[in-house]
């Protein structure tokens, strides 16, 4: 997965929008549409689980060990290539 680092007046504009924000280029085209995340401050793509559904999913102890994790985001990585 890539990784975009934003400074300035574009992460002060993410961080006074709140909520879900659409990012758009210079001539209004849809690029993408993020989510802050409420916990952390942090941004996702698309919508977030809300933290009851964090809390009930954590409570269920449906666990994937990091090994698995690790795994799949190499196969997911080498897919991208």
């Amino acid at each position: 997965m890539s990784k975009l680092v934003i400074d300035g007046p574009t992460l002060e504009q993410f961080l006074a929008a709140g909520g879900t924000v659409e990012v758009v280029d210079p001539s209004g085209k849809p690029v993408g549409k993020f989510t802050q995340y409420p916990r952390s401050g942090n941004y996702y793509v698309d919508d977030w689980p809300s933290d009851e559904e964090i809390d009930r999913r954590m409570r269920e102890g449906k666990w994937v060990p990091a090994a698995e994790v690790e795994e799949r985001l190499r196969k997911l990585e080498e897919g991208m290539k």
